[in-house]
């Protein structure tokens, strides 16, 4: 079975629109047993660098959204109904809910044993208004947090190295229940022998989607990118794999700085895939902030795609090229 998953694509659908959690609150004991433990109670590094303060912070933006998006979802699929579903759908999520609780208590542990800032949860509009569509972002803003969590991981492991162990363990939690999602949707729970890391920067614009303007009383200092939308042609049918036919349309706002600085210059969309370098196909325009680009053969599993008019061997140095985007998609 084909997906595609556009992080834009679902906001024709009326949402459900939630505050955040209050960050730093306590767990309860309820939630602990839910989630079937509560933090570490490792000894914690007696320092940490700058550079993983910076990364902490915004793990600690991205808890805060997925336990708001988990913790509204399961309201509402217990309202909308899981028929169809496995017998302990609602079980399932609700483990899953308390497990992102107890992550985002655990990066706000060590951002306050070290005195650091921690980030106020915002005010989140996730744009599902039934089950199916609540798994599919799920797996969405799941996807995005693997990717985040693997360039995370990277990052630390060089600066930080104590504290990668805690990451990495979080890293394969997140991969189970991105797992389940796909399961219920009908598609491989492994659809490919690798994830897809992304950048901090590339992280953070795919988490901007769903916030409400202005809500946020802590912004993070990263750049914030041009938004890029992707969906299928009208003139394509869905297929079950990426053929040398495959088109995406893609859809920008030309008026943005990195573009007029570009201006004349060939675009191209790099597809990220895996831990492979990244591939460019021409992207074609076909009106004013709107064009189409074929979807290069072999990609499996989570993809991410961004404009650019270089064409980096590197995936890091991707993200410091990219004119728009970036848009996550499944396409297996």
């Amino acid at each position: 079975m084909y997906f595609l998953t556009d992080i834009s694509a679902l906001f024709y659908a009326s949402s459900f629109t939630v505050g955040g959690i209050a960050a730093a609150a306590p767990l309860c004991s309820e939630t602990v047993d839910t989630a079937g433990g509560g933090p570490p109670n490792s000894v914690m590094p007696t320092a940490i660098s700058a550079g993983a303060i910076k990364e902490l912070q915004l793990a600690h933006f991205l808890e805060n959204m997925e336990a708001s998006f988990f913790n509204a979802g399961l309201t509402n699929i217990t309202e909308w109904g899981t028929t169809g579903l496995p017998n302990d759908t609602i079980e399932v999520i609700s483990k899953i809910a308390a497990q992102e609780e107890v992550h985002l208590s655990s990066i706000e542990n060590v951002l306050k044993f070290h005195n650091e800032t921690l980030i106020p949860p915002c005010n989140y509009s996730f744009p599902v208004n039934k089950t199916e569509e609540f798994f599919e972002l799920a797996h969405t803003i799941t996807s995005v947090g693997i990717g985040a969590t693997i360039g995370l991981n990277e990052r630390l492991a060089i600066t930080d190295p104590l504290l990668a162990k805690s990451i990495s363990s979080i890293l394969t939690v997140e991969s189970r229940h991105d797992a389940f999602f796909r399961h219920v949707r009908g598609a491989a729970p492994n659809p490919a022998p690798f994830d897809t890391g992304i950048s901090d920067i590339w992280a953070y614009n795919l988490a901007l989607s769903f916030i409400q303007p202005g809500s946020c009383s802590v912004e993070l200092p990263i750049p914030i990118l041009s938004r890029l939308t992707v969906s299928q042609p009208p003139s394509t049918s869905d297929t079950n794999s990426t053929g040398s036919n495959d088109q995406r349309e893609f859809t920008w706002d030309p008026m943005q700085t990195p573009f007029v600085t570009e201006a004349g210059k060939q675009l191209f969309i790099g597809w990220i895939s895996q831990l492979n370098k990244p591939v460019y196909t021409p992207l074609n325009i076909t009106t004013k902030g709107k064009g189409t680009a074929n979807v290069p053969q072999g990609l499996n599993g989570v993809v991410f795609a961004v404009v650019t008019v270089q064409q980096p061997d590197d995936v890091n140095d991707l993200a410091p090229a990219t004119l728009a985007g970036p848009v996550a998609m499944s396409l297996s």
